[in-house]
């Protein structure tokens, strides 16, 4: 059998040149705006023109894993391994990285048809520590372009954590895009957007050709919001698609869903917040799932079927005193069982975890995490993990 996403068949040897020519561009378009403020190069006087600001912060991260965990640099459930491998025979590790280091540029301006914002950030979470996108967009009114958090998501629903990728049953996925968002009334916002698609399938030994999607995914959400915090209602609908070469067909199958999030400001400044998501061919924007070829499944070489897929979080902030807060959070992500599956496909994943953090300075964050996760294939067969992490944070600003 053999996995295919929408970003197979690329070219290592011209990626990781355009990598590099991104970094090159981005280093010298910070270093060239930030020797502009620095220089007085623009008079706000007599031009005021937009605000610029550069931020970002420095983080190291102390990684010890108790137990086999997978994925070395972030809490990822979906990848550890389970019992009867290989993999799940080795011990825990210690691993220290300054990967989620992050820079970025924000550019905003007042302008009579509204806010003019322009927005870049990057981290170094590409191959060999290598500088990434993870934000790339503008906003122009009621128009947002470019690259950023899914219309599916809810951001601010999401608990702080130390742990790079958050609880991991999330609805979590940065992707390019075009966004219309349009204030209904005080409390409402309605936003709709055309998506970058990609399904994510393995396809029989049998048939030759890729995923590829020829519609975008469409995802909508309805926010409803007042002093105390949100409520959040968001759907989307997307093609998933195998594209034949010669010989082979064009199979394609429909996925939806709905995604119910919300954060409610209880005391002080603590906070309860949480995301139920369900819906079939979904995978690929659950956290868990995105990379385990988990939307749909082939019923025969003609014909493939969305996969039923759900996923839950819940949360809690709160803040001890002015300098110390704790988060704790549950999350839970399950796939249905299918006999056509793999028996060791992913078939549901649970996570916990639960930090102390010190704001030990304005600009300097400390603190702990404990992360516990658990993985479950389509056979029954299981795996479970501990994390401590101890992380350290220097903002730029």
């Amino acid at each position: 059998m053999k996995s295919l996403s929408a970003n197979d068949h690329k070219s290592d040897t011209g990626f990781s040149e355009r990598r590099l020519a991104l970094n090159r561009t981005f280093v010298i378009t910070i270093a060239a705006m930030t020797a502009a403020l620095l220089n007085g190069a623009v008079s706000a006087a007599e031009d005021p023109g937009p605000d610029i600001k550069l931020g970002g912060y420095v983080k190291v991260d102390f990684i010890q894993d108790f137990d086999p965990a997978g994925n070395a640099y972030q809490w990822k459930v979906s990848s550890i391994p389970v019992s009867g491998t290989a993999a799940a025979s080795q011990g825990g590790q210690t691993t220290i990285h300054a990967r989620e280091t992050r820079l970025t540029l924000t550019l905003h301006e007042d302008t009579p048809r509204g806010l003019f914002k322009a927005y870049v950030e990057g981290d170094f979470y590409g191959d060999n520590n290598a500088f990434r996108i993870r934000h790339a967009y503008g906003e122009y009114g009621e128009f947002l372009g470019g690259q950023t958090w899914t219309t599916f998501m809810d951001i601010s629903a999401r608990p702080r954590s130390l742990d790079y990728e958050g609880p991991d049953a999330e609805i979590f996925v940065r992707q390019a895009m075009i966004r219309w968002t349009r204030p209904i009334s005080e409390q409402l916002t309605f936003a709709v957007a055309v998506e970058q698609p990609g399904g994510q399938f393995v396809t029989p030994d049998t048939l030759s050709g890729s995923a590829r999607s020829n519609v975008p995914d469409i995802p909508a959400s309805l926010r409803y919001h007042v002093s105390r915090g949100h409520v959040q209602l968001a759907g989307i609908a997307r093609q998933i698609r195998f594209d034949g070469e010669t010989g082979s067909p064009e199979v394609t199958t429909t996925g939806y869903g709905a995604n119910l999030s919300f954060r409610l400001n209880t005391t002080g400044k603590d906070a309860l917040m949480g995301e139920v998501a369900a819906g079939k061919g979904i995978g690929r924007y659950i956290e868990s799932f995105n990379g385990e070829h988990a939307d749909a499944v082939f019923v025969s070489d003609v014909d493939m079927e969305a996969l039923q897929a759900a996923s839950a979080v819940i949360g809690y902030e709160h803040h001890w005193n002015e300098s110390l807060q704790s988060s704790l959070a549950f999350a839970m992500a399950t796939l249905d069982e299918d006999s056509r599956l793999s028996p060791s496909a992913i078939k549901e994943t649970k996570d916990a975890r639960f930090n102390v953090i010190w704001a030990a300075y304005r600009k300097v964050d400390i603190g702990g995490e404990m992360l516990w996760g658990e993985r479950e294939n389509q056979n029954g067969a299981t795996g479970e993990a501990w994390r401590l992490q101890f992380s350290m944070i220097y903002k730029l600003i």
